[in-house]
């Protein structure tokens, strides 16, 4: 039998539970936010080439999501995940 901690559904339920979300609206951010990520990633592939297109496009976009998304999120994971990325650059 596979344990708990190797259970997807228990994973997701306990990952959304933290979040405070349900699936469908975890399901519909994360769709959004990865497009916006794809095309923000492209922009950043073709403004090192031709720095005059898609000035800024990549680093709003990251701007914009974590302050959507990130700061003062409920899942205390993430308070983690920013304090852990400050601290290990400086």
């Amino acid at each position: 039998m596979i344990g708990k901690q190797h259970n997807l559904l228990y994973k997701s339920k306990k990952h959304l539970a933290k979040s405070k979300e349900t699936w469908w609206r975890h399901c519909v951010f994360a769709f959004f936010a990865g497009m916006r990520l794809i095309f923000s990633g492209l922009a950043s592939i073709i403004h090192g080439i031709v720095p005059a297109f898609f000035e800024g496009t990549a680093a709003i976009t990251v701007i914009q999501l974590y302050h959507k998304r990130l700061v003062n999120h409920p899942n205390p994971d993430y308070a983690k995940y920013i304090s852990d990325i400050k601290r290990d650059s400086k």
